[in-house]
């Protein structure tokens, strides 16, 4: 199915240059607003839930991009299916830390001195995780059934 191929590699190009090549810029910025609010006497439990993140994301997204996309791009593999529902249940591990941070960013009470490194910090955790959530759906609703489907 050259087509559906195609259409797969297409797809997956523009999640490497928009998602994860952006996530591999925005992690390590937040990780320094998290830390430099730290610094300033905010929560440092914040920059350890981001550190974590960024982790967990690079750790996904290598095996994206070295095993998956590559099975998808040459037309499907019989691993397809195992390695599409473990992504999807770092989907929902992923989706479970940003309600961690968002609940921790929500409960901060920043002193006088760090309440703009806290508002920064905020604005950017709210852009970033609405970025991941977009990437997320794209792959779990367009991307992801293409092969799901292939592999039953």
């Amino acid at each position: 199915m050259p087509r559906l191929q195609s259409a797969a590699a297409t797809l997956i190009a523009d999640l490497q240059v928009r998602f994860h090549d952006r996530h591999r810029i925005d992690l390590p910025l937040l990780v320094d607003l998290a830390c430099a609010y730290a610094w300033r006497g905010g929560s440092p439990a914040i920059a350890d839930r981001f550190a974590a993140l960024t982790e967990a994301l690079e750790s996904h997204m290598v095996k994206e991009e070295a095993h998956l996309f590559p099975m998808m791009e040459q037309g499907g593999h019989s691993l397809i299916g195992q390695l599409i529902d473990d992504m999807q249940a770092e989907h929902a591990a992923h989706t479970a830390a940003v309600v961690r941070i968002q609940a921790l960013l929500a409960a901060e009470r920043a002193e006088p001195a760090a309440e703009a490194q806290l508002s920064a910090l905020r604005a950017a955790a709210r852009k970033f995780f609405e970025d991941l959530a977009e990437h997320m759906r794209i792959e779990d609703e367009q991307l992801f059934p293409q092969f799901a489907r292939r592999a039953s």
